[in-house]
């Protein structure tokens, strides 16, 4: 793990955003509450062409049973990788499956190539990278996403690793479950064998 003396830990009053985790205190942080979906953006530092900032985000969203679109964590990992595929030289890079904060959890790297600056008279073909982490806890699907301009992506990487070992649910970070502090002892061995008798002669 990196340097944290630097981080501060998120929370939310936004019952919906019912996680924590550390990330930089000097990253801008926004909390944005939308319409079928809860997140929260980390914004870093902007590249040296000033294009892109590179950000860290949880996004949370209804599953089928409470009004989302989907039911299944691969049918909203589908539906991820369907957005996303209309970009430019658009590469799933890896994949790789795990648990994350006690759940079953998928994390996909991926690559494109989008215009930069957007909504600008001259904006120049930019590569990204992304890696995503998806879950399922109860009837929200969790989607932890770290972005950046390629020449970036790697420089900032341990702050992503920093987050995601960090993250927790506040649930589970108040639960408190009894941990012994001694080792326990190997239990005693019984040797299993016939037993001798002796008769009288």
């Amino acid at each position: 793990m990196s340097e944290l003396k630097n981080y501060v830990r998120f929370t939310s009053d936004n019952p919906k955003l019912d996680f924590s985790f550390l990330y930089p205190g000097d990253w801008q942080l926004r909390e944005v509450k939308g319409a079928g979906h809860d997140e929260v953006s980390i914004l870093g530092p902007r590249n040296k062409e000033d294009t892109y900032s590179l950000g860290l985000t949880v996004s949370v969203l209804p599953a089928k049973a409470i009004g989302g679109q989907h039911t299944r964590l691969s049918e909203f990992i589908a539906d991820y990788l369907t957005k996303n595929q209309r970009f430019a030289k658009f590469q799933e890079i890896s994949r790789a499956t795990g648990n994350l904060a006690g759940a079953d959890a998928t994390e996909i790297e991926i690559s494109y190539v989008m215009p930069l600056p957007i909504n600008t008279v001259n904006p120049r073909a930019t590569s990204i990278v992304e890696r995503s982490i998806f879950l399922k806890k109860g009837d929200h699907f969790y989607e932890v996403t770290y972005g950046a301009v390629e020449e970036d992506y790697y420089e900032y990487l341990n702050v992503f690793k920093d987050m995601v070992r960090t993250f927790e649910f506040r649930e589970d970070a108040h639960r408190r479950v009894y941990r012994p502090l001694v080792v326990p002892a190997p239990a005693p061995t019984i040797r299993e064998g016939s037993t001798e008798y002796k008769t009288g002669e």
